[in-house]
């Protein structure tokens, strides 16, 4: 098809910018109607009638892929563009909404963008419902640190009045009670009682998303992919989620070094003049996954055993799925030790031993689909 239409949209909560460039004439037209699909995709085709001909891109935003997956239904050609990986012109210092369309545009003609893959809505919602536990753990954390604040500050101490060292056990919830119960000034015990509350609901709600992740990861769509990550050391049916529902379809990956580089797990290198220079990690991609895939690896240079617990999640799994695991267990037992032998940093180690875990997930994932 040689009349394309390639048009870069900026979109905002005021407006929809567009700029339209025809591949053949080089003519251009820009526009910009309200912050909707329907007014959009009315200007798009008073400007040409047939919306196969468009092509059509935007910014990763706030708007997800809500916008793109419209335009769709209407059969435009529509992508999603990733925001970090747009080109930039150095000398170039004038920015504005229009002026960012038409930089998409002409990129976007030009093959210079990275498209983002859109998942359907199902594998969204389900992604979203995975992240959202983590934001009701990370409240929970922040609750508990602010009662402990206020403790700390009236002169309270669980440890000092009990000998225990645990918090936030049985023991510590009841001594807290009573504390609160003895306490004179109404202000701070108003306070600790709605904070105690407050972290009652967050646990209960904790618990539901718990529930609902549990659901999920026995569900046809997600059993056996769950069983052959959870057969891993390190790797728990939350983990396992976490990494299905972000990665999505495995087999847009067609080599693990591809995955490396999503996760944001493959090595930084300015190297130049005959001299080689490698940094850190480039942390240029998925944070949920490179975070969940370190935690797994807090024991990877413990000596690769199968305790009970592994027993018990490794029943029914087959056996392919069983040899990439212990293979992984193994190959990152040897790896941890040796890179600690050369006395680097345990943390270091241990974001090693993740990117080094990514190309067995990738394999355990292959073998799943």
């Amino acid at each position: 098809m040689s009349n394309l239409l390639f048009v870069g949209l900026d979109v905002d909560d005021t407006a929809f910018h567009a700029t339209i460039i025809a591949q053949d004439t080089g003519e251009t037209w820009y526009f910009k109607c309200r912050p909707n699909s329907t007014k959009l995709i009315e200007r798009l085709l008073k400007i040409h009638g047939n919306s196969e001909d468009f092509r059509i891109c935007y910014e990763s935003t706030y708007l997800g892929f809500s916008l793109c997956r419209k335009l769709r239904e209407q059969d435009f050609n529509c992508d999603v563009i990733a925001s970090s990986l747009i080109p930039e012109f150095a000398g170039k210092k004038v920015k504005t909404d229009r002026c960012d369309s038409q930089k998409l545009a002409q990129f976007y003609m030009k093959d210079l963008l990275t498209i983002v893959h859109v998942p359907n809505e199902e594998d969204e919602s389900e992604r979203d419902l995975v992240r959202s536990r983590t934001l009701i753990k990370d409240q929970i954390v922040a609750t508990k640190n602010r009662i402990q604040s206020i403790l700390r500050k009236t002169g309270l101490n669980f440890r000092q009045d009990t000998g225990k060292q645990m918090l936030w056990t049985i023991e510590y919830k009841k001594w807290l009670k009573r504390k609160i119960k003895e306490m004179k000034l109404t202000a701070l015990k108003q306070n600790l009682i709605l904070l105690t509350s407050s972290l009652d609901n967050l646990e209960d709600s904790l618990k539901a998303y718990n529930s609902e992740i549990d659901s999920l990861a026995i569900s046809e769509k997600y059993s056996t992919k769950v069983k052959a990550l959870t057969a891993y050391r390190g790797i728990q049916v939350l983990t396992a989620m976490k990494i299905i529902t972000e990665i999505g379809d495995i087999k847009r990956f067609s080599h693990p070094k591809k995955l490396v580089s999503y996760l944001g797990l493959d090595i930084r290198e300015f190297s130049s003049g005959g001299k080689e220079k490698k940094y850190g990690i480039t942390k240029m991609g998925n944070t949920v996954v490179r975070t969940a895939l370190v935690e797994a690896n807090q024991k990877s240079s413990t000596k690769p055993a199968v305790n009970h617990a592994i027993k018990t999640r490794r029943k029914n799994v087959p056996i392919d799925h069983l040899r990439v695991a212990d293979k992984c267990m193994n190959r990152l037992f040897i790896k941890s030790n040796n890179l600690l032998r050369r006395e680097k940093n345990k943390n270091k180690v241990k974001v090693a031993c993740a990117r080094e875990m990514v190309g067995f997930i990738w394999e355990s994932l292959h073998l799943a689909s």
